[in-house]
């Protein structure tokens, strides 16, 4: 999730890949990687669920509505 400091809103968006399709002039808010790498020590590739579950149990909320204010206020 993005904010976009022009229009003032937030923007959900997919990036297929780590060095194309990043939005520029955009502040990051939440991200979460879904590249292999990210979870295959801890997951096998059908436990993607697993990995999407754990990391919304273990995300820090303060530090995503931090994201979100220093976005907001740049």
């Amino acid at each position: 999730m993005y904010h976009d400091e022009a229009s003032k809103q937030l923007l959900n968006t997919w990036v297929d890949e780590h060095h194309l399709g990043h939005l520029v002039g955009l502040s990051p808010i939440l991200v979460l990687d879904m590249w292999e790498h990210a979870y295959f020590i801890d997951y096998t590739p059908g436990e993607k669920k697993q990995y999407v579950e754990a990391f919304f149990e273990n995300l820090n909320w303060q530090n995503v509505e931090q994201n979100f204010a220093n976005a907001v206020q740049k």
